[in-house]
This record gives structure tokens, C-alpha cells and sequence, in this order.
């Protein structure tokens, strides 16, 4: 491959991180109006990733069938270990919301990226640069003051929405790991559709083994947010996130999607009049420089 098309590749790859992060930003909003219009927590962490992965096998069954095909280790792999891990984010993150809202959930999440820089050393041999070290404190930073400077909704850290918040960010780096792991191997559609699939299958099994009834959307209204809220922060996100792995580092893309709060907290501002004092949009402003951060040194193998 040329230089020109591998720069060409991690800008892709960049990009696509961002634009995920920028789908995923939106998911506090569908989750807290759900949860409003009467579908609590465990329903939503299994409707969320059903509803988008209808959307991914019709897409890619009808647009790419020949790139679903696979072995079976390699299904057990992305439908076990890929499963596992995108289930962990899912029902945590709705619980997390659920108990301590929005902005603690966002900031207890993104501690991912610090996990991810300190993991992908030893277990992927992508040993961050001092640089990379400095993006993911800064994007750490940015996330912690979004949520300090947001009005009228303190950071409550009680010890259940502690748990689900760093259990959440541990899913996501696990998802990350896993991403970086297998869509160089398997390609970024099997990866995205077998470990969502494979998640299903656990969230179902999990939640409702517990004894917590599926409630299912009971207005037009609410299954509109529903559909929407998976398909596109699941079906398009999730393709787009794993697609990014398997073409910048996972460090790279773990700070890349820290996008997602800064999105979030405007969203929030607008939609829940959830303002940001002067000290949120100091963060907002780090985040924002950690991720441009990234995208520069997405244009030479340095960054790498």
C-alpha cells in the first residue's frame, strides 16, 4: 500500500471515530426521553442494540451479503468475546443513566480512553507515544470539566452509579480492545454484526433471566425514539467505530470518540436546558483539542 493510500486510510479512519462519536453523543437524549415516556433502563439496553442489529443484517444482507460470510471460530470469537464485551456497555451505561443521569455516566465512561492507552501496550503491542499519553489527559480533562460546568445537574457519584459508570467504561475499553483486535482479522462487518448479535443474546439472557420485564414502547412516539436510537447510535455508530479500528491504533480511536461528550453537553444545552457554565465549555474546548489532536497525527505514520 502507497503512503499516500495508508494516510489516506487513518484519515478515514479518523473521521469515522469522530462521526461516531457524534451519533453516540446523542444517546443520553434518547435514553433520558425513553425513560420519561415510560420504558425503564433494562428494556432500553436490550431494545437499543436489537433494533440495531435488525438494521445491520438487513443493510449489509441486502448490500454486502458476501462480507457477513465467516468461520465458525471466528463467529465464536466476535459472537463470545465481541458479545460480551459491547453487552457490558450497553446495560451499564442505561443503569448508569438511570442512577446518576447524563453528564456522571459521561464522565465515569470516559475514563476508557485511559484504560485503552494502558492496555493496548501489552496486549496489542501499540505502546502510545508521550504525545498520545498527552491527548488522553487532556481529552480526560476536557470530559471531567463538561460535566463540572454543567448547570444545575451536580455530579453525584452514590456507590451503584459509581459501579455501573465504571463498569460501563470498562465495556467500552474491552469493546475497543476487542475492536482493534479482531476487524484487522475478521473485517469491520462480520465484527460489528456478530458481536452485536452475540450481545443481544446476552443482554436477553441477563435482563430478563433476572426477572425484569421487557416493556416495550407503548406510543408511536416513544417507538419512533426507540427505532431511531438504535439504528443510528447502534446500526450506523457501531459500524463506523469498529470500520475506524481497523485503521488508526485504539488509543487513537478511543480519544478520537471523546468527542462524544463535548456533543452531548451542546445537545444537553439545547435540549434538556442543561447549560454549560464557563467551566464546561473550558472542557468542552480541551476535548475538542484532543481530538484534533488525533487527527493530526493521523496524517503520518508517526501517529502510529
Amino acid at each position: 500500500m502507497s503512503e499516500v493510500a495508508a494516510r489516506r486510510g487513518r484519515l478515514l479512519g479518523y473521521f469515522e471515530a469522530v462521526a461516531a462519536a457524534c451519533l453516540w453523543g446523542s444517546s443520553g437524549i434518547f435514553a433520558v426521553h425513553l425513560f420519561r415516556l415510560g420504558v425503564p433502563p433494562e428494556s432500553v439496553a436490550i431494545l437499543r442494540p436489537v433494533i440495531g442489529i435488525v438494521f445491520l443484517l438487513v443493510g449489509f444482507g441486502v448490500a454486502r451479503p458476501h462480507e457477513l460470510r465467516t468461520d465458525l471460530r471466528g463467529l465464536a470469537v466476535m459472537g463470545l468475546g465481541g458479545g460480551a464485551a459491547v453487552a457490558v456497555l450497553h446495560a451499564a451505561y442505561q443503569f448508569s443513566t438511570d442512577a446518576v443521569g447524563v453528564p456522571t455516566t459521561v464522565a465515569l465512561l470516559y475514563l476508557a480512553p485511559a484504560f485503552v492507552a494502558a492496555a493496548a501496550g501489552p496486549l496489542l503491542r501499540e505502546w502510545p507515544t508521550r504525545g498520545r499519553v498527552a491527548l488522553v489527559a487532556l481529552t480526560l480533562a476536557g470530559v471531567w470539566l463538561s460535566v463540572l460546568g454543567a448547570e444545575r445537574v451536580p455530579s453525584t457519584f452514590g456507590a451503584s452509579g459509581l459501579a455501573w459508570g465504571v463498569l460501563a467504561a470498562a465495556g467500552y475499553a474491552l469493546s475497543t480492545l476487542f475492536g482493534r483486535f479482531a476487524t484487522p482479522r475478521y473485517g469491520a462487518v462480520p465484527t460489528v454484526v456478530y458481536s452485536t448479535l452475540g450481545a443481544c443474546v446476552f443482554l436477553v439472557v441477563l435482563i430478563l433471566g433476572l426477572g425484569d420485564p421487557l416493556v416495550l414502547p407503548s406510543t408511536p412516539e416513544a417507538w419512533l425514539l426507540a427505532v431511531a436510537f438504535g439504528a443510528l447510535t447502534v446500526g450506523a455508530a457501531q459500524f463506523l467505530f469498529f470500520d475506524a479500528l481497523g485503521r488508526i491504533e485504539a488509543s487513537g480511536v478511543a480519544v478520537a470518540t471523546a468527542a462524544e461528550p463535548a456533543v452531548a453537553a451542546v445537545l444537553a444545552t439545547l435540549l434538556l436546558a442543561q447549560g454549560l457554565r464557563p467551566l464546561g465549555w473550558l472542557g468542552v474546548a480541551l476535548i475538542v483539542a484532543g481530538v484534533v489532536g488525533v487527527g493530526q497525527s493521523a496524517r503520518t505514520p508517526a501517529g502510529e
